[in-house]
């Protein structure tokens, strides 16, 4: 049974998770040209676009969508992932090789970190940190790790495998409000501090894509677009229905999503 007390929390953040909930609701959709079958989609903070697809071609749009620029990626793979936090210099993530590459704004090729050089043998996952770091991922290590350019470990988790007694399968890690965050098929989202210690796991099996937002994560489950709320980690249905193939992105206060080449945006806030 709940005394009063528990009762009136509850009520709260029923209250909270209903008003934030409401508080998304649709744009415009923006429709990309020269793409098709996008396998990666990111937006930087002055709402340029990029986009990766089949035909192994990286390209940039501006935020009205008028294509800037592109580069081939052949010589490198299938692209996984694409970081531009930082607007002037462009991680891509190429996990079949096992590469991150590094490009400037307009996508000229800046350099390479070939992770196998390093005994990083199985990274499902890189970002960008906030001072121009990497972080990675390694599931041969069980162990979240931030490393320079050369390769050199600068932070570590413990073996994860360890901490959290379960397997993982992780497929996106990210920074946001002075705390890193990886994503988990299987499990939902690892919190960590900027030093790769672990501090908590917000829960909810089956997502397919994560964004943060002041105070939680927009979550791709089961086809749905979900709100999780940190505080009372209570999933609200968003009620808008997602492709398999969907992309989540932030910027200029909207969330952004991809499904195949138009991108919708939502007010976050």
């Amino acid at each position: 049974m709940l005394n009063g007390m528990e009762k009136t929390l509850r009520y709260i953040l029923i209250i909270i998770n209903i008003v934030v909930g409401v508080q998304l609701s649709a744009q415009d959709t923006l429709t990309l040209t020269d793409v098709k079958d996008v396998t990666s989609f990111e937006m930087d903070l002055k709402g340029n676009i990029f986009v990766a697809d089949q035909s192994l071609t990286l390209f940039k749009y501006s935020s009205e969508g008028k294509l800037l620029t592109n580069v081939s990626i052949k010589s490198y793979g299938p692209l996984t992932s694409i970081d531009c936090s930082n607007p002037f210099e462009i991680y891509t993530f190429h996990k079949d090789q096992n590469i991150i590459v590094f490009y400037d704004n307009m996508l000229n090729l800046r350099g390479e970190l070939r992770l196998n050089d390093y005994f990083y043998n199985n990274v499902s996952c890189v970002a960008r940190s906030f001072d121009n770091q990497i972080w990675v991922m390694d599931l041969s290590q069980f162990k979240l790790i931030k490393i320079n350019k050369k390769g050199e470990v600068l932070a570590e988790s413990p073996y994860l495998n360890n901490v959290l007694g379960s397997d993982l399968n992780t497929f996106k890690v990210w920074e946001f409000g002075n705390m890193v965050y990886v994503a988990d098929s299987l499990v939902g989202i690892y919190e960590f501090d900027m030093y790769a210690t672990y501090n908590t796991t917000y829960y909810l099996s089956g997502i397919s894509e994560a964004e943060s937002y002041p105070g939680g994560f927009y979550l791709s489950f089961k086809n749905s677009l979900m709100l999780y709320p940190m505080l009372s980690r209570n999933p609200i249905d968003l009620f808008v229905k997602l492709s398999e193939s969907t992309f989540f992105s932030s910027a200029n206060r909207k969330l952004y999503y991809l499904n195949q080449n138009k991108i919708i945006s939502y007010l976050s806030e």
